[in-house]
């Protein structure tokens, strides 16, 4: 109807005006994706709220200002309310009837870098603040010391591709005034491909500078995810470019390595699943848990997040379009953002449960003097130890473990209780078969989960300056971030 009206006034044709909406539309969408992301965290944050996930402490938000996830919610909110006023002007009589039909998008970007950017003490100054160092320290990748909220807010733009490579489409299409605009597009633009491989560079020197920092073999097994990504991304680009089917299989082989690659680091890595069917108490999943009340997310996260990591296959499924339809890149694109906050839920869990297990959030705290038999502090290798079975069959969580040989403190300091009365030995339920522990496969799925388990508990890992293993770079990395989290919240 508004190509109809616009051409009954002398305006461009139906078909000028039919490209014009697809990509308006487009435009409108990678806004979209972003404010779903941000909404999905906030959903997150709720929950973490609910299960007593420590995340503040995690992020290391400043906690004299931090915000509750229902005032994180209201920032999305208000980016929500301007996308739907602005679409209703676009589209309705007003917009299509006026020149600003194309110019819309502009207001839209403008106000929301002003809401976002404006120096006035209004719309939770801090917090923007924060969010814009924060990127501020992603545009310097490599640079910066690599903390949990950059490598963090890397992996959400690797979410994010779709919205990215409509930052090329933004800019070209105006630059261009909208004439000739499907050159553009994914099937023309090399800018377009590179915008969309730029997030998995940036988390590729991330972990280039946490090797050189920490010196442990995790971070350069990561970087090579992160290639891998690259890769699937530039073979895209140069698919749907040049076309062939040798590129359609070079697309396809990027993206099977990639796939796999991201499926075993998402579930043994990120989120210390050690998949094995004999794990106690419950199988395929790893001792310590958060989410307890709800054993069940563990193991649809587990199917969730392996089916949604091969969307990719929708564009060989749609490849007779080699520009591919937008609504099937907008779906594809949408489906990965809900993984990525899936992924949100377990990773920052996982995190928490390293924290415990690491005596960085425990209810009894180490006395301020010495007695004669010292507290035993779960070490790495006892929170390692807690995906291994005894030889009883039971298992044992790591605080457990160190409040058994524990004489500093006698009560719990909440609930004026001994400490052991809030520590429950977990039992294994039904004991191992004779011989299962001496199967090739058992031992390989319980040394591949306790290696993992082991390396994630020393990741971002706060060292003391003058501590024994800890640079002398590092030091004054923290020392700098905790003086930038001084002047900012959440």
């Amino acid at each position: 109807m508004a190509a109809l009206r616009l051409e009954q006034r002398g305006g461009s044709p139906v078909e000028m005006v039919h490209t014009q909406t697809s990509y308006l539309l487009q435009i409108y969408a990678g806004y979209f994706l972003m404010l779903a992301l941000l909404g999905l965290f906030v959903v997150d944050a709720a929950i973490f709220s609910a299960f007593k996930v420590n995340y503040v402490f995690i992020f290391e938000f400043d906690t004299r200002h931090v915000l509750d996830w229902k005032q994180l919610a209201e920032m999305p909110s208000y980016f929500w309310f301007l996308l739907g006023f602005t679409m209703w002007c676009n589209f309705g009589s007003f917009g299509t009837a006026s020149g600003m039909y194309i110019y819309w998008p502009v207001i839209l970007v403008g106000v929301s870098l002003l809401l976002l950017c404006c120096p006035p003490p209004l719309f939770y100054p801090r917090s923007r603040g924060w969010f814009l160092f924060s990127n501020w320290r992603l545009l310097l990748a490599g640079v910066f010391p690599v903390e949990f909220r950059d490598f963090f807010l890397g992996d959400m733009y690797c979410s994010q591709t779709y919205a990215l490579g409509n930052v090329e489409l933004f800019f070209c299409l105006y630059a261009k005034h909208w004439n000739n605009a499907p050159q553009c597009n994914s099937s023309h633009s090399h800018l377009l491909g590179f915008m969309q491989t730029l997030p998995g560079i940036v988390r590729l020197l991330q972990c280039v500078r946490r090797y050189y920092d920490t010196r442990l073999w995790t971070h350069g097994v990561n970087g090579g995810k992160y290639t891998c990504t690259i890769m699937q991304y530039v073979a895209l680009s140069v698919w749907r470019i040049y076309g062939g089917d040798h590129l359609m299989a070079f697309f396809i082989a990027a993206a099977s390595v990639n796939s796999i690659y991201c499926i075993f680091w998402d579930l043994e890595y990120d989120w210390s699943m050690p998949l094995n069917p004999r794990a106690k108490p419950y199988p395929l999943l790893r001792s310590t848990l958060a989410y307890r009340k709800r054993i069940w997310w563990y193991y649809a996260a587990i199917i969730i997040d392996p089916i949604l990591r091969c969307n990719w296959i929708f564009y060989i499924i749609f490849r007779g379009d080699i520009q591919h339809s937008s609504i099937v890149s907008f779906l594809i694109a949408f489906s990965e953002v809900i993984r990525r906050g899936v992924w949100v839920l377990f990773r920052v869990e996982n995190e928490h449960c390293a924290n415990v297990g690491r005596s960085r959030a425990m209810r009894d705290p180490e006395l301020p003097y010495e007695l004669d038999n010292q507290p035993t502090v779960p070490s790495v290798a006892n929170y390692a130890a807690g995906i291994a079975q005894q030889s009883d069959g039971t298992m044992e969580d790591p605080l457990v473990l160190s409040a058994q040989h524990s004489r500093a403190s006698g009560r719990d300091v909440e609930q004026g209780t001994p400490a052991t009365a809030s520590l429950r030995r977990r039992q294994g339920g039904v004991a191992e078969p004779e011989g299962a522990q001496d199967s090739p496969v058992y031992r390989a799925l319980q040394r591949v989960g306790t290696t993992f388990l082991t390396a994630h508990a020393q990741d971002y890992e706060r060292k003391r300056k003058g501590s024994d293993g800890g640079s002398k770079k590092d030091a004054e990395g923290d020392e700098d971030g905790e003086d930038e989290d001084s002047d900012s919240d959440s």
